[in-house]
């Protein structure tokens, strides 16, 4: 799957679906496990269409500031990934683990972050809560849990 075709897919689930996720090993929204956020700040965009049938000038450029945040958050995984592999210690192993990029939409915004992919609920909400996350994305009943 290339780059534009993952950013074409992650714009129309997650405005269709409510959020997108792909891990670094390139899984997509995967059907097991927690999905927490806050590894970085998120950044938010306007949503504009809410309909994807909406085709116009708005909805193109919606899409393109979309990809702009969606390249942002690629590169700042690389680089996360990068350097959990140039640590010597194996220090980031852990962190660095599950990693991806995650979309979801909160009050007539897209929001972007940096995600963790983790299969234990108790160790997602200590995370969540440590984060200061308001909740965790639980990926086979695919539903927020409130903390």
């Amino acid at each position: 799957m290339t780059l534009d075709h993952t950013i074409r897919q992650a714009y129309i689930n997650t405005l269709l679906d409510g959020g997108f996720t792909r891990l670094a090993d390139h899984t997509v929204n995967p059907t097991e496990g927690y999905i927490v956020g806050g590894v970085t700040e998120p950044t938010t965009m306007n949503l504009h269409t809410g309909k994807i049938k909406e085709v116009s000038v708005l909805t193109i450029a919606e899409f393109e500031e979309f990809k702009e945040l969606w390249n942002k958050y690629e590169l700042q995984l690389a680089e996360t990934i990068q350097l959990d592999n140039l640590c010597s210690k194996g220090i980031l192993h852990k962190y660095a683990a599950g990693m991806g990029v995650g979309t979801w939409i909160h009050d007539g915004k897209i929001y972007f972050d940096l995600v963790q992919h983790l299969y234990s609920l108790d160790v997602a909400t200590d995370i969540a809560k440590k984060r200061n996350e308001i909740a965790i994305y639980d990926c086979k009943n695919q539903k927020d849990i409130l903390l």
